[in-house]
Formats: structure tokens, C-alpha cells, sequence
């Protein structure tokens, strides 16, 4: 069983860092972070389409049993009675490092449990996304005064998350971790982190 749960380093393919130093590899912290955090605001505009068209769907509706909503008080709940031809979604920009910092804590787990079996990291990723979103939904409150989103259905964990929503945080954790091999490949590392502004020798500018 301990074989199957973990494998040998060598045989997991990891597209380790470059060795970098300084500004750089804080430059390219930063890209990755904006990286994940635009995507994370665009994806939760397409996932407020896709809850609001899955949860009428037979089986489907099972992966979307959770209600998340936001405070009353933004008056944004309407949303969920727009026609579906409008593909119209919605997202708060305090998601944006909401989103990049779970992504972050991702980067740690994969880089240091790259050798277990992905069903472990996808629960493990999980559960991580589930813990910050939590905590980082408190945090908004304490800070704003508004509840940015919270959870109405039997299965929320004191309001800011909810049980029904593991599975889904279970997958964007693996699409997460696929993102981050590809971010962290060495061919693409230098290309950014040698990148410039200036034409390269024996090289035309462009047009």
C-alpha cells in the first residue's frame, strides 16, 4: 500500500526552479501571482455560469448543492435569476489574492508531496482551498464589513465554505498543480526572466 500512495522521486517528472537569485526570482514569484489571480477572477465568472446552469441538471446538480452567495447588503444576489443566454457572472477584486495566495500554498504542497499519489495531493489541495477560503472569508469580513461570499446550504463550515464544495476544490487544486509544472518550466523561466525590451542582437525588430 506505501508503495502505491508514495513513489519514488525519480520516477515523478517535477520541472524543478532554475537556480535564480534575487529580483528575478522575485519577478517571477510575482508573474505567477498575477498569473493565478487573473485567472482565478475569470474563472469565477464563468464558475457563477456554470453553478447557476449546472444545479437544474439531473446527476450534474449533485457536484453543485451548495448555495454561494454574497452579502445581502451588495444587493448581487439577482444574479442567479439572469437568462442563461447572458453568461454574465460577477467577482469581487479582493478575490484576486484570495485566489493567488491558495495558489501559492499549492506551489509548497506539490513541491513537497510531488511523489504521492495524485488522489492524496488532490485531497490534500482540497482541503488546503477549503481551509483558506474559510479563513480568508473572515478576513474580508473583519476587514470590509460585508461578507464577500458565504455559504447558505446544510453543508457550510461556519458560513465562508461548505463541504459541498470539496470536490470541486479537489479538481482546481490538480488544475492548479498542472499550471505551476508548466509555469516552472526551464526553457520558459529564462525566456521570461531574460526577456527584454531592447532588440536582440541579429535579430530584426519586429514591425
Amino acid at each position: 500500500m506505501a508503495k502505491v500512495l508514495r513513489r519514488p522521486r525519480k520516477q515523478v517528472l517535477v520541472r524543478v526552479r532554475a537556480a535564480r537569485k534575487g529580483l528575478k526570482q522575485f519577478g517571477y514569484g510575482f508573474f505567477r501571482f498575477a498569473v493565478y489571480g487573473f485567472l482565478g477572477v475569470a474563472l469565477e465568472i464563468v464558475f457563477y455560469n456554470l453553478v447557476r446552469n449546472a444545479q437544474g441538471v439531473p446527476v450534474l446538480g449533485l457536484l453543485f448543492q451548495f448555495q454561494w452567495r454574497v452579502d445581502p447588503a451588495l444587493n448581487l444576489s439577482a444574479i442567479w435569476d439572469v437568462p442563461a443566454r447572458s453568461l454574465y457572472g460577477q467577482c469581487s477584486l479582493w478575490m484576486f489574492p484570495v485566489y493567488a495566495v491558495a495558489s501559492f500554498c499549492i506551489e509548497v504542497l506539490y513541491r513537497n508531496f510531488s511523489d504521492v499519489h495524485w488522489g492524496l495531493r488532490a485531497l490534500g489541495y482540497g482541503l488546503t482551498i477549503f481551509l483558506w477560503e474559510w479563513a480568508s472569508g473572515w478576513l474580508l469580513f473583519w476587514g470590509t464589513g460585508l461578507k464577500i461570499w458565504y455559504y447558505a446550504d446544510a453543508g457550510n463550515f461556519f458560513q465562508m465554505t461548505s463541504w459541498f464544495i470539496l470536490p470541486i476544490w479537489c479538481v482546481t487544486g490538480l488544475l492548479v498543480e498542472y499550471l505551476y509544472r508548466q509555469l516552472m518550466d526551464p526553457d520558459l523561466v529564462k525566456a521570461i526572466e531574460t526577456a527584454s525590451l531592447e532588440p536582440q542582437p541579429g535579430r530584426p525588430a519586429p514591425p
